[in-house]
């Protein structure tokens, strides 16, 4: 990767900070301060990114703004101006430097890393490598009671003490899944782009590990997007082979080969219905395969509350949509349904906002979601356009990080509040590698006045 090179700096350090809150970006139950609000760990190295950033500026550099930052900027500011609407003010408070942090991410890992040619490719792999590392660490919390060993943090069990569900280092299975799905997808697109380094034997076992810590910690959500992705490469093949089947497999279509096909084809789809019967006639089995959903009387764990909070998230809309509540009040509003008035952190972490698009237009309003609304339109138009003229290695990031960024606003609609650090991880991410592609375009000397705005940088002195 191309690029402008950065002035002498400890970046070592900086790598390790930056690749610190990728592996920490998912713990809520480990290394955290309980200040009232929540104080994480990855949020300590950010504010270490932050203060590099600001020093650089401080030392000549301009400071550049990263993709989208305006809008957000316009968005805190909408955030900041809700936060008397609320009685317990503290909590919406506490949410805005929150949201602002997450946003002076972004303008940390531009600043530091979108020019350094050297130190990216490192970026972008610990980013990968991350998600292998809280996956392992999953699968280890799914063995270990298995085997007589002790429970890794495990907040919810299939069978009491005997087969826990994974959550990692999150709060429950559901946010686990939420937070895995963004490096499988990911990682996916980039092996289905055909960039050779992603396609040795160490990253196959990265993804399949990914894939498979998806598969044991069982949140549905988590494990119907982790099939959506590996479905992508077969029925990309299958509409190729439709399409051009001569072309695609080499040879033509005779009459005893496709009855071939059918034949096993048919075999298949004979296996599959003779175990999903088999499961089927198995209570216990049946049992561990719909606890957690409410059904034939088994515990509905977390559906339930998800439901009366987005209910109670509508009809925050519905009461108040010229007038947002901020993000930290969207939780009075819903307790104030439920006849609670909540005055302490703990007593409103029980009513958060559910399904994150929802949630923005109770914070904001109706009018005030329009600069969050422009956020999300150019932080996916925009990378996509750029990606079909830059080199095919940023092409390929580009194109992953996007993908896998439309999964994880899909998967947010069913569950958890739009302040997640990883997401915003992830959007950090989009941006450096989106600066970067910019920046060796601009260089590459094919950009053309009005050409996606290539003409007019956007820095700040």
């Amino acid at each position: 990767m191309a690029g402008y090179q950065p002035m002498n700096r400890p970046y070592h350090l900086l790598v390790t900070a930056a690749g610190l809150v990728f592996f920490t970006s998912s713990f809520d139950l480990f290394l955290n301060i309980n200040l009232g609000p929540n104080i994480r760990i990855a949020q300590l190295f950010v504010l270490v990114l932050l203060a590099a950033a600001l020093l650089t500026h401080r030392l000549g550099r301009t400071m550049e703004i990263p993709l989208g930052g305006l809008y957000l900027i316009a968005w805190c500011a909408v955030q900041l101006a809700f936060v008397p609407v609320a009685e317990f003010w503290q909590k919406s408070l506490a949410y805005c430097l929150w949201l602002a942090l997450d946003i002076a991410l972004s303008f940390a890992l531009v600043n530091l890393f979108a020019g350094d040619s050297r130190n990216l490719p490192t970026l972008l792999k610990l980013y990968l490598a991350s998600f292998a590392f809280i996956s392992a660490f999953g699968i280890v919390q799914f063995i270990s009671p298995i085997l007589g060993g002790p429970a890794l943090l495990v907040e919810q069990w299939w069978l009491p003490g005997r087969v826990p569900r994974v959550n990692g280092f999150s709060y429950e299975p559901s946010y686990y899944a939420t937070y895995l799905i963004m490096g499988l997808v990911c990682l996916g697109s980039l092996r289905r782009s055909g960039m050779v380094e992603y396609l040795s034997r160490q990253w196959t076992f990265a993804y399949l590990l990914i894939f498979l810590a998806l598969l044991i910690c069982f949140s549905r959500m988590g494990v119907v997007f982790a099939l959506v992705e590996v479905s992508i490469a077969p029925l990309t093949r299958l509409w190729k082979i439709v399409k051009h089947p001569g072309l695609v497999l080499g040879f033509r279509l005779s009459g005893w080969k496709m009855l071939a096909l059918a034949v096993v084809l048919l075999a298949a789809y004979s296996s599959v219905t003779r175990a999903v019967a088999w499961f089927l006639d198995d209570p216990e089995t049946v049992e561990i395969l719909v606890s957690g959903t409410g059904l034939l009387g088994t515990a509905s764990h977390s559906v339930d509350e998800r439901e009366d909070h987005l209910h109670g998230t509508l009809l925050t809309i519905a009461h108040h949509p010229w007038m947002g509540q901020s993000l930290g009040g969207i939780t009075e509003s819903i307790a104030g349904y439920n006849g609670l008035r909540p005055q302490h952190f703990e007593e409103t972490k029980i009513f958060e906002g559910q399904s994150v698009f929802a949630e923005v237009a109770a914070a904001s309003g109706i009018p005030g979601s329009i600069p969050f609304l422009c956020f999300l339109a150019v932080t996916i138009v925009a990378p996509l356009r750029l990606a079909a003229r830059s080199s095919p290695r940023y092409a390929a990031w580009l194109r992953a990080l996007v993908l896998a960024l439309i999964f994880e606003w899909a998967i947010l609609q069913l569950n958890q509040n739009i302040l997640r650090l990883y997401l915003w991880v992830h959007i950090a991410l989009l941006a450096t590698v989106y600066s970067a592609a910019r920046r060796q375009y601009i260089l590459s000397g094919d950009a053309e006045p009005g050409d996606a705005g290539y003409d007019s940088p956007n820095l700040l002195a």
